[in-house]
């Protein structure tokens, strides 16, 4: 039989390893205040909704959907800062946002290899037979597009003494396709700056 010393330490261990495993999670808000001058999620989100509504609210975007829904691409954001960024789940987040209203139409040409495999798709359907013959997609009947975003993420890092500057600029630029014509373009800023401590540098 064990002991009751060793019956104790066994039962400590056992509160001190489930206490461990629940004590670090805690659920954070989405507005917190900033922690660090790199982008923090927050930081991206507000961006996203701000250029959306830019964009939605735009005379010369009100006209050009007047009456029809255009469809619309949206090519990857380009990062052109230091930091490593999930540009593709930004993209993915602006295309979201201008689903939901509902004012464009969307052909998905945004990742690599997509067209591809549409291709590959509707032409394995219809070499073995899966579809039938007079309802059968054929080439060059997917719908063409009328616009077209694109993004950028640049970055100005200053660091005089201790104190750390850094600043950032969301840039987007909507398109008519046919013409060419810049249909609308805006750009948000977000600027943090730290102090770094005089001693544990």
């Amino acid at each position: 039989m064990k002991t009751p010393v060793s019956c104790l330490l066994f039962l400590a261990l056992g509160t001190l390893m489930s206490g461990c495993a629940t004590s670090n999670v805690r659920e954070v808000p989405l507005d917190r205040a900033a922690a660090t001058t790199q982008l923090e999620p927050q930081d991206v989100r507000r961006t996203v909704e701000k250029m959306v509504e830019s964009l939605l609210v735009a005379p010369g975007v009100k006209e050009f959907v007047a009456n029809r829904r255009p469809v619309l691409d949206i090519e990857p954001m380009k990062n052109r800062s230091t930091q490593h960024i999930d540009m593709i789940s930004i993209t993915d987040s602006v295309r979201m946002q201008l689903l939901r209203a509902g004012l464009f139409r969307f052909v998905d040409r945004s990742s690599a290899g997509t067209v591809g495999t549409d291709i590959a798709r509707i032409d394995q359907e219809n070499t073995l037979g899966l579809v039938d013959a007079s309802k059968a997609v054929k080439a060059g009947q997917q719908t063409a597009l009328d616009m077209y975003l694109t993004g950028t993420l640049s970055e100005i890092k200053n660091v005089s003494g201790r104190t750390v500057d850094q600043y950032y600029k969301f840039s987007m630029i909507l398109k008519d396709l046919k013409t060419g014509e810049i249909v609308w373009a805006d750009e948000k800023e977000i600027r943090k700056a730290s102090t770094r401590p005089v001693f544990g540098m």
